[in-house]
């Protein structure tokens, strides 16, 4: 294993459930940068992009599917919608094979990953964890 993988997995088994959730917003804003470089590419790298998106839309996915929605009321709602839409985003990319969408995702991910961590800053652990996804 090269060593910043070792250092990634690493960080990821001594990180606290809050700073996973921020790894994970990191990870998939990173995908979605990634895709846009490949579309950006000449010829386009399609190949690139499909697994970028791939990757993206499984870290959503999982984000989605850890929040507690008994505990988080409406904010896990609230964040089950914007999950969804970012979703539906990277499917609409991947499959008319256009980086149009994508902005719209990183926006949304990068507005939740800098609540998030302020969040993380200002709260105590419990409080983050009815919606920890």
């Amino acid at each position: 294993m090269d060593p910043y993988a070792q250092y990634r997995q690493q960080a990821a088994t001594t990180a606290s459930p809050a700073q996973l959730v921020l790894m994970l917003f990191d990870g998939a804003l990173n995908e979605v940068a990634r895709a846009g470089y490949a579309f950006e590419a000449t010829p386009v790298d399609l190949a690139e992009v499909n697994d970028c998106l791939g990757r993206a839309q499984a870290i959503v996915s999982h984000l989605s599917a850890t929040l507690d929605r008994e505990r988080g009321g409406a904010v896990a709602a609230s964040l089950s919608s914007i999950y969804r839409f970012c979703q539906e985003q990277l499917v609409d990319a991947n499959v008319r094979k256009t980086a149009d969408p994508l902005p719209a995702v990183t926006d949304s991910l990068t507005g939740l990953r800098d609540a998030w961590e302020q969040a993380c800053v200002n709260a105590s652990p419990s409080a983050l964890a009815g919606v920890a996804g």
